[in-house]
């Protein structure tokens, strides 16, 4: 899970709500009274159904799988994954208590600090960010906090303007792969480092038979299983955390 850069995704039900693409959603504001007023600009493969489509390069030819670009009605997009950034002055930080690090907002606890932006597996198996608490220079290790709690990452960071605050959305799957374990954590003492690498599997529950999970797109919104022996992508809104198992194995 990393912050590389501000770009919107979407996903844009098209030709009718018979077909359903995920977008980038560009930041291109149509000229007042054009017949493009109160759309919205995005960039997918053709063919998208959107309004005067046409290829995103334009010497290239507009045919299936090529990237185009094309207007729609925002009201057509949904799933965003919508980072956003703000710079606050000093000042303003001071007074609001904001502090350079790596955050989560949670439904239940608030504003969590985070030691980074990848969640881990918990001890009760299911992904969490490890949460810290104390003063920035020396934090103690809190109960870990569960992703699917988390409903925003915030990473602040010092910049000569003052302080920049970047938000994205937070997903609530665990990518598969390589992980750092800190299974000699203990709440309210200090961080310990990592007590190894494991690597993490996962399986999706559904129509009653449990599918590996391949990768996790998070900007996409879309989950990849294998199923039938092909790898296909599914929507993360049709799957709940809870139908999602994890096996972790030392390495």
């Amino acid at each position: 899970m990393t912050i590389s850069d501000l770009r919107t995704f979407a996903t844009f039900d098209g030709h009718g709500g018979k077909v359903s693409k995920r977008v980038e959603v560009l930041d291109h504001e149509p000229p007042v009274g054009s017949a493009h007023e109160g759309l919205v600009a995005v960039l997918g493969e053709h063919p998208l159904g959107a309004l005067d489509e046409r290829a995103a390069d334009e010497s290239a030819a507009l045919s299936r799988g090529v990237p185009s670009v094309g207007w729609v009605d925002p009201a057509a997009l949904r799933d965003w994954y919508r980072p956003d950034r703000v710079v606050v002055s000093r000042l303003e930080a001071r007074q609001s208590g904001i502090e350079p690090g790596l955050y989560a907002d949670s439904r239940g606890r608030g504003r969590v600090r985070i030691d980074g932006l990848e969640a881990r597996l918990a001890p009760d198996g299911r992904p969490a960010f490890r949460a810290l608490a104390g003063p920035g220079d020396e934090p103690v290790v809190d109960v870990p906090l569960p992703v699917d709690q988390a409903v925003r990452l915030v990473a602040v960071t010092a910049v000569d303007e003052g302080l920049e605050v970047v938000t994205t959305p937070v997903s609530p799957y665990l990518q598969p792969g390589a992980h750092d374990a800190f299974d000699d954590d203990v709440p309210g003492l200090p961080p310990r480092p990592s007590s190894g690498r494991v690597v993490v599997s996962a399986t999706v529950l559904l129509d009653g038979a449990l599918h590996e999970v391949e990768r996790i797109d998070e900007r996409a919104a879309t989950i990849w299983i294998r199923r039938d022996g092909q790898v296909v992508p599914i929507a993360t809104s049709a799957v709940g955390p809870d139908l999602v198992r994890y096996t972790a194995v030392p390495v």
